[in-house]
């Protein structure tokens, strides 16, 4: 077996290995869905031809008003190979990281970027807590690479030197693993929040139910904070996609304030799924807000869309999708998906995890670099095929 990376979420695990032979795919320490993804882009056939790219590069000079969209799954090369085909174009840059991520990493809890990184949180994270995520079906390997699990420096026992707690509004699967299970009515993150800081605050206002919460066993989740040194909230979609995003992450700030002031470390981390999340998010952060863009696509304002990476129409809200089908959709990416079906123009690429090439943004932040293996294939890239449509425009031109 040879050691890889791989992009099946925004972990990007570097510290597994894989094989591919004619009798399959055998892999070691990916989780179920990164030997799924693995076994997926394995049995992609890729034939990339001149003609496709020529008729793409045709069709986005005669295009009037062009939106460059999805990313989320290209490399870092790709997307800067995108923003500077957009500039050229003239053509809006966008992503569904819009949705939730990018306001996300633009509110005060990140006002410094990301504090520490996952590393951190494995040597130094005491009380963690899962708030409005479910690793379990999302993010595989993080409570046993990362925050429960494992040993670190200042935790030598892993998950016995921890206290877990897991915050949503059903029971989860990552639920079973933790020390305090918190479910509360959809909406209700903030005044949760406000309770806990009260009683932090030595203001004691937990006496029966609060939220549906027995008062005893949020009383025992507050003075579990108070003896932890070091505490980490990771925060998902539950907290970022409930209408109250803004309130929801203003009340973490509060709350990690409130635990500084008492001399403990506490900081907040995302836990954004897609794998290069953040790669988009960096390289765009300048750019516009979802409201905004997801009203420009509804009212049909672009008439020609270059998705790359992502199949946009099976994940963007139901209205957003019809609206962007009824588009002129040319693809780059991998084989199949309803937006590889839906374009006029579909030029297929490798996956990054087999190109074995190029780099990707952690969760974290930490950029990771691919790692080229006997199994990678010298077909199209998404970098390359973007290189080459900009070329060609540009001649196109003169």
């Amino acid at each position: 077996m040879e050691n890889i990376v791989c992009n099946g979420c925004s972990l990007l695990c570097d510290d597994v290995s894989a094989e591919i032979s004619s009798k399959g795919v055998n892999s070691l320490g990916l989780c179920k869905l990164g030997h799924t993804h693995l076994e997926t882009v394995t049995a992609h056939k890729i034939v990339a031809t001149q003609k496709k790219l020529e008729k793409a590069a045709d069709l986005l000079m005669n295009t009037t008003n062009l939106l460059l969209f999805g990313w989320t799954h290209a490399t870092d090369e790709a997307i800067r190979e995108g923003l500077e085909l957009a500039a050229t174009l003239k053509g809006h840059f966008g992503s569904n990281v819009n949705l939730g991520p990018m306001q996300a990493m633009s509110h005060t809890i990140h006002a410094e970027g990301l504090d520490i990184d996952l590393e951190y949180v494995r040597n130094n994270g005491e009380f963690i807590i899962y708030w409005g995520t479910d690793p379990s079906e999302s993010l595989h390997r993080h409570p046993s690479r990362f925050a429960v699990l494992p040993r670190g420096e200042k935790i030598p026992e892993g998950i016995e030197s921890r206290t877990i707690g897991v915050v949503d509004v059903r029971q989860t699967e990552t639920m079973k693993m933790a020390n305090h299970r918190l479910i509360i009515p959809i909406g209700s993150d903030v005044e949760l929040l406000n309770t806990v800081i009260s009683e932090l605050e030595g203001k004691s206002v937990i006496k029966d139910k609060i939220l549906g919460i027995p008062g005893i066993e949020l009383v025992g989740f507050v003075r579990n904070l108070q003896k932890a040194d070091c505490i980490i909230i990771f925060y998902g979609s539950g907290v970022l996609n409930s209408g109250n995003q803004d309130t929801n992450l203003t009340g973490m700030v509060k709350l990690i304030e409130t635990l500084r002031a008492t001399g403990k470390k506490a900081y907040a981390l995302p836990m954004f799924v897609q794998s290069n999340t953040m790669g988009v998010i960096k390289a765009t952060h300048d750019h516009e807000i979802v409201g905004e863009l997801l009203h420009r696509i509804s009212s049909g304002e672009f008439d020609t869309t270059l998705v790359v990476g992502d199949d946009v129409l099976a994940h963007l809200p139901g209205s957003v999708a019809k609206a962007l089908a009824k588009t002129q959709i040319l693809y780059v990416g991998p084989p199949g998906g309803l937006t590889d079906k839906r374009a006029t123009v579909s030029v297929h690429t490798s996956d990054a995890i087999i190109a074995g090439t190029g780099t990707m943004i952690r969760v974290d932040m930490k950029e990771i670099e691919f790692k080229k293996w006997r199994a990678s294939v010298a077909t199209e890239k998404h970098s390359e095929v973007l290189m080459k449509l900009h070329k060609l425009v540009r001649t196109k031109r003169t």
